[in-house]
């Protein structure tokens, strides 16, 4: 057994003594393997890695729900999270990390694809429903409430109606997957702000869009211009 194997068997709440905040849970909805590892549904996943390319983290803690590690983000200790189950059953990971760190719904952050969302854009919200999310309707099972904050990354709507599964598990076109790829950037910016205290200063920098232009769309009020 490791050092961090033993550590967690001694001390299953995190801190190895003494007293913490429980931290950030900031969690990324994606499906595991690399066959979906470029594909709309995934782009949870890319704001993640930009996260763990930032801070130069190892994710050198696993279960079989969840892979995780410990940060400094935003001035405060933060957990970033890829669940290791599929969509459908995110909440597991959450399950198991709220259980670990002790940490309430109104601190975890779920990053996570909107097919109702153009292509990038983003918007944050500090609660709502599942809005067909499998992966977010797992969540709120989890946590018994959907009064968890979440930043959602536009993928934009499928040509054809009803053909949903189809569309978030395909991939970008070049022109859309740059849109989105800075997006998911601009959505790793957002989740810095939130976890430091500024959900509210995030909701009106962060939701809006990048056009074609690369210029951002966002107001005042976090609405389009």
């Amino acid at each position: 057994m490791d050092i961090t194997s033993l550590l967690e068997k001694l001390f299953p709440g995190g801190t190895g003594g003494g007293s913490k905040d429980p931290p950030w849970i900031v969690v990324g909805l994606g499906n595991p393997g690399a066959e979906y590892r470029n594909t709309r549904h995934n782009v949870g996943w890319w704001c993640l890695d930009e996260l763990v390319r930032r801070t130069n983290v190892e994710l050198n803690r696993k279960r079989k729900e969840v892979r995780f590690a410990e940060v400094e983000l935003g001035g405060d200790r933060v957990v970033l999270a890829y669940p290791r189950t599929f969509m459908n059953r995110s909440g597991q990971a959450l399950g198991y990390l709220t259980g670990r760190f002790k940490t309430g719904p109104e601190k975890i952050l779920a990053v996570t694809d909107d097919i109702n969302l153009t292509p990038g854009s983003v918007r944050i919200r500090k609660k709502g429903g599942a809005g067909g999310h499998n992966g977010l309707r797992s969540i709120i099972t989890a946590l018994g409430t959907n009064e968890f904050p979440r930043v959602r990354i536009g993928v934009g709507t499928p040509d054809v109606s009803g053909e949903q599964v189809e569309h978030v598990l395909g991939t970008f076109e070049p022109a859309t997957l740059e849109l989105v790829k800075a997006a998911s950037a601009r959505a790793a910016d957002a989740v810095t702000m939130i976890v430091g205290g500024g959900i509210d200063n995030a909701m009106n920098q962060f939701n809006g869009a990048i056009d074609a232009a690369g210029n951002d769309n966002a107001t005042g009020n976090g609405e389009f211009k």
